[in-house]
């Protein structure tokens, strides 16, 4: 079987940003079990955990499959222009989009405008992980690979949106955040560029995950998983609903079908 995991609300914790002992044990038992465990994630790969990768993931997608990587090997890379980067950076400006965008080591944002708690929890949050939290206007190369917005009450998210419309696919998240993927790309696609790849069938898969981008993953899957403390909207999509992520539900999931 291959197994793919979202990340934030699954592996990790969203509000402690735990990972618990039994999610790390679960993931090594599915590799001495034969299984191979894959990471689904809308984070780059730069981006992500260093916790997490660490632990024994035979592959990863990332960015909502604008990157796609087995054994090490890129299978997909599909970023943004410079161009494109640089219309974006504009048009938030021109619509008070407060900006979160994600390179290989950096997350850029606007350094002329004030930012509200919850993307400053996210970048507090990244810089304790390593990643250099930087005003876009203080480097030279001003190119990413994904980004969210954040509504402030000055925002035109309507505008904004409209002008994003030929490029992105947005997922609306609670809150004020918006996140933006490149159209094309899913997480699905970048599960089925590894099945692909490993000549496995798509009925030989689980996928576990919490929110509701993880549904394109749910989509294709052979069994889906969602936490105890997903989003009601995947809960609705899911075969089984396990324990919530700090109760061992990665650990219980699994164990469940008889993975572990």
């Amino acid at each position: 079987m291959v197994v793919f995991f979202d990340i934030d609300g699954t592996i990790v914790d969203n509000e402690t940003q735990i990972i618990p002992e039994s999610t790390t044990e679960a993931i090594r038992r599915l590799r001495e079990n034969g299984h191979l465990p894959v990471v689904n994630t809308g984070r780059p790969y730069g981006q992500i955990d260093p916790r997490v990768r660490t632990m024994d993931f035979a592959g990863w997608v990332c960015a909502c499959g604008m990157e796609v990587i087995l054994d090490g090997e890129y299978l997909r890379k599909d970023y943004p222009t410079p161009e494109l980067c640089q219309f974006i950076i504009k048009k938030c400006k021109e619509n008070n989009m407060l900006i979160q965008a994600e390179t290989d080591k950096d997350l850029f944002y606007d350094g002329d405008m004030t930012y509200t708690p919850a993307p400053l929890r996210e970048a507090d949050r990244l810089a304790k992980k390593g990643i250099r939290v930087i005003p876009y206007q203080d480097v030279e190369d001003q190119s990413f690979i994904k980004f969210v917005t954040h509504d402030i009450p000055e925002s035109n998210r309507v505008a904004f949106l409209e002008a994003m419309d030929p490029y992105f696919d947005p997922i609306i998240h609670r809150g004020t955040m918006i996140e933006y993927i490149k159209k094309g790309n899913t997480k699905a696609l970048g599960m089925e560029l590894i099945l692909r790849e490993l000549g496995i069938a798509k009925e030989q898969t689980f996928a576990i995950g919490d929110s509701e981008n993880d549904l394109s993953m749910f989509a294709i899957a052979g069994t889906t998983i969602c936490v105890g403390d997903g989003m009601e909207k995947l809960k609705e999509n899911a075969d089984y609903i396990t324990d919530a992520v700090l109760s061992d539900g990665i650990y219980n999931g699994l164990k469940h079908f008889g993975l572990i």
